[in-house]
């Protein structure tokens, strides 16, 4: 069986936020997901069908990740390949913004992924990817559409959190990718003393929760 992890929420202030001091209210805002709201992935996935003039993306893996997330780990069972590939060697992961980050399938070259990053409204250049002959990109590969669980990043973030059962937790990263037949969302959910893999289906149902 495999696991992922999935988070979101922007907010910036300063001072004071009402009566709430603004250390309290900032910790809030990461206990949410850190900036990881539905209009993140929302808004890059339009700007990249926009780039790549598509109806739908073909994506290998979709990260999430909240703002200063140096410190996730995905600890994941039978871990696909291909997420090991994409995680493999990768230093620009971690950010002081939400990022959403995607390795897609060149619509032109089907043989081709290109890594993208998305973040502050701004979408990246392709990155090119080494494929090897032996990546079988048609079985690890998913329609972006198929994964409804993106336009309710905030319902899977306050589940991740709760089902968790952490005290002072937060939600550092959510990943998206196809483990064997199915899509799967896997968020990753950090404490001070803790740390949970709590896995989701493509459509933000709540699956099962583990220690990592």
């Amino acid at each position: 069986m495999a696991w992922a992890a999935s988070c979101l929420v922007l907010v910036a202030v300063s001072g004071c936020v009402g009566a709430v001091d603004r250390a309290d209210f900032e910790q809030r805002m990461r206990a949410r997901g850190g900036g990881l709201v539905s209009e993140l992935p929302r808004d890059a996935i339009t700007a990249l069908r926009t780039r790549l003039g598509v109806n739908d993306i073909d994506a290998n893996v979709l990260l999430l990740t909240a703002p200063d997330s140096r410190q996730f780990r995905l600890v994941v069972n039978e871990q696909p390949p291909q997420v090991t590939r994409f995680l493999a060697g990768r230093e620009d992961l971690s950010s002081r913004e939400p990022v959403l980050h995607i390795r897609v399938r060149d619509p032109q070259r089907s043989e081709r992924l290109d890594d993208y990053s998305y973040a502050l409204g701004a979408l990246s250049a392709p990155q090119p990817v080494r494929v090897s002959v032996f990546d079988d990109l048609d079985s690890e590969n998913f329609p972006v559409t198929e994964v409804s669980g993106l336009s309710r990043l905030e319902a899977v973030v306050d589940t991740a959190l709760t089902r968790s059962g952490l005290d002072d937790a937060v939600v550092s990263v959510i990943l998206v990718s196809r483990f064997g037949q199915e899509i799967r969302m896997v968020a990753n959910v950090v404490s001070p003393r803790s740390e949970m893999i709590v896995e989701f289906d493509r459509t933000g149902a709540f699956l099962r929760v583990r220690q990592a």
